[in-house]
């Protein structure tokens, strides 16, 4: 069976486990809520920069001043967004899963070809077949990324249901902890109810002067008040061996039964007095260590 010390330190040990368990937890969401939201935000860049592109690639066909380099433009960051959405060294890389990576492969795949052919309609091949397959290109790049996002979007949301379930858990375990704290609290306080009882009946009186009116204080008056009478008592003892010892001092030139009952007298006294001075370290201790354990309580 577990002292109520060693319960204390385990509710102690626990519940602290649980709110640094708790607050790292909190810390981690805003963390990842702060890249989900720069994930999210580059996903969405890439649906816009992919019709960007077409877009531009229209303007330049009706000769719109600054639309070839504004088309490059395009095509450069939408480069750099899928680097860092998809290289395995990206910061970003890990706010990904399978799917999301199957999907990002055929954005990569969909886009190149997208690109090749924007290439060659830009070096002079003005082909009707290879302009409304770019069309077609970008459209289906849109759709894919979003895809992508939607996707960005439900895995985010999965690793945030599993962090607010591990909380809820550590909650409920807490919530636990908490009732068995003031169960073991209501222990604690009727064994010191019986302890304050049995000082009372030790001491021997209903009521005695203390420092104030907390129990341990009332309780440690009670055994400090019974302490006295002990030490009252074995002065009293120890006087009367004392006087014991003179009076019979003069009878040692007596009969010789009268010689050997006096001798086992005395050693009957003598060993009475060593238990009783015995009793009384034991009773000296035991004040010590309530005093001590009173200084604990009150340190200041």
């Amino acid at each position: 069976m577990q002292s109520i010390t060693t319960k204390v330190r385990w509710i102690v040990a626990i519940l602290s486990l649980n709110l640094i368990t708790i607050i790292m937890v909190d810390i981690w969401l805003n963390m990842d809520q702060k890249n989900d939201a720069k994930v999210i935000n580059i996903a969405g860049k890439q649906r816009m920069l992919s019709q960007r592109t077409v877009l531009e690639l229209h303007r330049l066909l009706v000769d719109e001043d600054a639309a070839f380099e504004k088309l490059q433009q395009a095509r450069s960051e939408f480069d750099r967004n899928f680097k860092k959405l998809s290289t395995t060294a990206s910061d970003y890389r890990g706010f990904s899963n399978e799917s999301i990576e199957k999907t990002m492969l055929d954005v990569h795949a969909n886009w190149n070809r997208m690109g090749g052919l924007i290439d060659r309609y830009l070096v002079g091949d003005h082909n009707l077949d290879d302009l409304k397959r770019i069309y077609e290109d970008g459209d289906r790049t849109l759709v894919l990324m979003n895809k992508a996002v939607t996707q960005y979007e439900e895995y985010m949301m999965e690793k945030r249901l599993i962090a607010y379930r591990i909380q809820i858990f550590l909650a409920l375990i807490s919530f636990g902890i908490i009732l068995y704290m003031a169960r073991t609290t209501l222990q604690i306080q009727r064994n010191f109810s019986t302890f304050l009882e049995h000082s009372k009946t030790l001491s021997g009186r209903e009521a005695v002067t203390a420092k104030s009116n907390n129990e341990l204080d009332i309780a440690c008056s009670h055994i400090d008040y019974f302490l006295k009478n002990v030490e009252e008592a074995l002065q009293s003892a120890t006087d009367a061996v004392e006087k014991s010892e003179v009076a019979t001092s003069g009878l040692y030139g007596a009969t010789p039964e009268a010689k050997n009952l006096l001798e086992q007298s005395e050693d009957v006294i003598i060993q009475v007095g060593e238990e009783l001075h015995q009793t009384a370290a034991r009773l000296k201790k035991l004040k010590s260590n309530l005093e001590k354990a009173n200084a604990m309580r009150n340190p200041f």
